[in-house]
């Protein structure tokens, strides 16, 4: 489950940040939404968790200050301001929290505490920001920071802390690469299937990179042109 994480939108929801969450599951935004207009828009196209800002007016009185709730099998807890944190419950594993307008993400203890900082309205010279997490069998398996102003989606993903990931040894290496295969025909992410497998994401992607120019190749053949690549340095 790929997850669209923003805040501060502050009456404006940038074209941007729409096709962004148009490839999401879900989407969680952590207040200061502003204007009613953009939580109805929010509302109509997917799953929405939405927590109240100290700029939200009374339009926004039904809705909560702090908001529980699991998703892929991660406790998830939302709030708008870190500062009003009074608890979290021990079982949270993600931690999502905005009014800053400074993205952040902070590993500690297991447990990953999240601000996609802004993507509506400029705050002084702070860039435009927002969020994409990928959760699988309860775990979150990567965390992507996108900067709407450079369109740099996809080359700031970090793992789940303490997500190990090692190289298959030679004579798994097929088995490995046909577990891939079937995944991308089940439109699997490059981040699920290697937290799925415990494999290095640029394994998995380099894997992806040959079925795609090279259509119809099997995995003996990837797993070959792989051992012909490392041959010439590559």
């Amino acid at each position: 489950m790929r997850v669209a994480v923003i805040a501060d939108t502050h009456g404006l929801l940038r074209q941007e940040t729409v096709d962004l969450i148009e490839g999401c599951d879900a989407v969680i935004h952590a207040g200061d939404v502003d204007t009613p207009d953009i939580y109805e828009k929010l509302k109509g196209q997917k799953p929405l968790y939405l927590v109240r800002g100290n700029n939200d007016g009374g339009w926004a009185g039904q809705l909560p200050e702090s908001l529980r709730f699991e998703l892929e099998g991660v406790p998830i807890f939302l709030i708008h301001n870190r500062k009003d944190i009074r608890e979290t419950g021990e079982n949270v594993k993600l931690v999502i929290f905005g009014h800053s307008h400074k993205y952040s993400e902070e590993w500690a203890e297991g447990r990953c505490w999240l601000n996609p900082g802004s993507c509506g309205k400029r705050r002084f010279r702070l860039p435009l920001t927002m969020a994409a997490v990928t959760l699988l069998d309860g775990k979150i398996a990567a965390v992507e920071r996108i900067d709407l102003e450079t369109a740099e989606y996809g080359k700031n993903i970090s793992p789940a802390a303490g997500c190990r990931e090692t190289m298959p040894p030679e004579a798994d290496r097929r088995k490995a690469v046909g577990r891939i295969l079937r995944g991308m025909d089940k439109g699997e992410t490059i981040a699920e299937m290697s937290l799925k497998w415990k494999l290095p994401q640029d394994f998995v992607e380099q894997v992806c990179r040959i079925r795609v120019t090279h259509p119809g190749v099997t995995a003996e053949g990837i797993v070959n042109k792989m051992e012909v690549n490392e041959l010439r340095g590559r």
